[in-house]
Formats: structure tokens, sequence, C-alpha cells
């Protein structure tokens, strides 16, 4: 890691707090008529907790070397809401911590998140894309279940959960492979649903409720995943503190279990020490993080580093997934994972792949 980069980081992580709260007085300054700017500390805190959250992902972007990370944290913040108004904001909101920073910094040390941010404002110039660029795909397969993730689909919006159940439970019980589900049900509903609440089209509560009734579906389709034998291997599966969103791994859980693995999944939002010491206690080979957020990618490095002070970790194969890889797929050497993968079948063959290189 370079070593201005990370001392560029570690600056700012430790001015945080009053980087932020100069750059809100700022920010009200160059906007006093925006909501944030009414005066209530209610109205204050929100700010605050708005503008670090752009300065936390700047300087996550810097120690790992990262423009996508950024452009990811910029994409999801330009879509609450999307809309003209909303960049006029980020861009107010970045150009006061823009400003603070070039107080605050060396100048060699603003350079580098002045880029940063320079970028950052280059894309606010153009419209805001809507919709969420498409999940990538294999052009040479068709989707085969299109009919039934779409039925899936239009019975989860109209509050039919157990009848979108239904449905899969019905091609699982005659035999189709329940991995062409997840590939092909799951995941494209799944993109769906989030791509409708980007745009307004669907509320947050609406978008919980499809997430939820996913999960319970792959519960009840989980007893068709008829594993082979044992190959001697196993595994721990999570999500880092904060990071709520433990589908995904989940999915690869599922088809690392099909694959003769052992596994041992801990759901979401798993503190660090935790983890460790459910690797070490299930005696793990390997150890699948996600990361749904570009946040959450500093807590990973933060993990994987804490296994050269673990005993009984040494051995240990690290693979990492999720959007802010599939944003960078050269940040998970970066953090000293051993392995990416960017969807479940992926995965498997990763994973086949680090043990039998140890």
């Amino acid at each position: 890691m370079n070593v201005k980069q990370q001392r560029t980081a570690e600056t700012i992580y430790q001015q945080a707090e009053s980087i932020t709260e100069e750059a809100a007085v700022l920010y009200c300054q160059l906007s006093p008529d925006v909501d944030y700017c009414g005066g209530s500390e209610e109205s204050r805190r929100a700010l605050e907790q708005e503008m670090q959250g752009h300065l936390n992902a700047l300087a996550n972007a810097i120690l790992m070397n990262s423009a996508g990370l950024f452009e990811a944290h910029l994409f999801h913040s330009r879509h609450h809401p999307a809309d003209e108004a909303h960049d006029q904001m980020l861009t107010q909101q970045l150009t006061a911590l823009k400003q603070v920073l070039a107080q605050r910094l060396p100048i060699a040390e603003y350079i580098a998140a002045a880029g940063y941010l320079s970028a950052a404002f280059k894309e606010l110039e153009h419209p805001v894309i809507v919709a969420e660029p498409s999940p990538p795909v294999d052009s040479s397969q068709e989707a085969p279940l299109k009919a039934l993730a779409d039925a899936y689909l239009s019975n989860l919006l109209a509050g039919q959960r157990a009848e979108a159940i239904s449905l899969l439970r019905k091609e699982a019980k005659e035999g189709i492979d329940v991995r062409l589900i997840y590939e092909h049900v799951f995941m494209p509903v799944q993109w769906e649903v989030g791509s409708r609440w980007h745009r307004g089209e669907i509320t947050v509560a609406q978008e919980h409720y499809c997430t939820a009734a996913t999960e319970l579906a792959m519960a009840m389709l989980h007893p068709y995943l008829q594993a082979p034998a044992p190959n001697g291997f196993r595994f721990v599966a999570t999500t880092v503190s904060s990071d709520l969103h433990s589908m995904p791994v989940r999915m690869v859980s599922d088809f690392l279990e099909f694959d003769g693995w052992t596994p041992y999944f801990l759901g979401a939002n798993t503190p660090t020490d935790d983890i460790w010491k459910a690797v070490v206690g299930f005696k793990a080979n390997l150890l699948v993080l996600g990361a749904s957020m570009p946040h959450h990618v500093n807590i990973l490095r933060q993990l994987i580093n804490a296994k050269q002070y673990t005993i009984g970790a040494s051995q240990v194969s690290v693979m990492v997934g999720g959007a802010p890889f599939n944003a960078d797929p050269t940040l998970w050497r970066t953090i000293g994972a051993d392995a990416y993968a960017p969807n479940a079948r992926v995965a498997v063959e990763a994973a086949r792949a680090l043990v039998q290189n140890k």
C-alpha cells in the first residue's frame, strides 16, 4: 500500500469529526435555503451524518487507491432521490468538503484527495442514470427461466408471497436444478427490485417485503439442494459488522454446500472478533465475506489484516465479493484477499482453486 495514500487516509479518519462539522457549516453558508440548514438539532445531525458518509468514502477510496470505490459511493448517493436538485446538493456538499480539506491537509495529501473529488464533479455534470447498470451476463446464454422469474416478481409486487414461493417449490419438486432458480430467478428479480426502488417505482417497504420473501424462498428450497458426499473442506460465510445484506453471501454458501463443502453460514452483521473465532473454532479452510456497500471495504481490510494475529488461521484462505468489488475488480488484491468472485457459480470454482493450491 502506498505510504502517502495511507497517510492521507489516516489524516482524514483522525480529523473526520471536525472536518465534517466545519464542512457542514460551510455547506449551509453556500446553500442556506436547503432543509438541512433549517436550524434544528435533528437537521444538523442528519447533514453531518451525510457529509461524514462522503468523507469516509473518500478516505476509503484513497486508502485502497480505488477510483471505482468512490464512484460506487457516488452512484448510490445520486439515487436518493435521483434528480437534478439532488445532484446539485451533492455537488455543494462535496465542494464544502473540498474547501475544508484544502485547509486541513498538506498540499501533497490534498492533491490526492482532490483528484477523486474532481472526478466526482465531472460525473455530476452528466444527467443521472436512473436505472442501475445491467448485471454481467453470459451473452451466449438466454435467460432460461424468464417466464418463471416474471411470474415470481409479479406475485411479490402484488403482495402474494405464498403464491410466489409456490411457483418455485413446484419447479423444485419436479426436479429442476435449484441452482438455476438461484441464478435465473432470485438474482435477476432482486436486481429488478433494487432498480425499481432506485427509480422510485416502489417503496422501501415493498423492497424489504420482496427481499424477505426471497430469503424465505431460499430457505424453503434449500432441502432440494442435493449435496454430494462431503469433500473434506469447511467454510465460514458472513458479512461484517454493520453490513445487513446477507443474501448474496448466502447464495454462495448454498452453492458451496452443493459442491460438497461443509457450511457454517453466520448470517449478516457479524463482529470482526467473532468471525475469526468462528473460523478457528469450526476449523474452516475458507472464509467467504460479502460487502454490499463501499464503506464496508475498509472493515474487510481490517478483518483480513487481523488474520496474521489469529492463532490457527494462517492457512485459511479468504474470498470476497459484492458490489464494491464488482465496481473495482482489482480491489480484492488491495485489501489482501486470496480471491474474488462476482457470483455464486464462479465462487465455487475459485474456492476449489484455493484449496487445491494449498
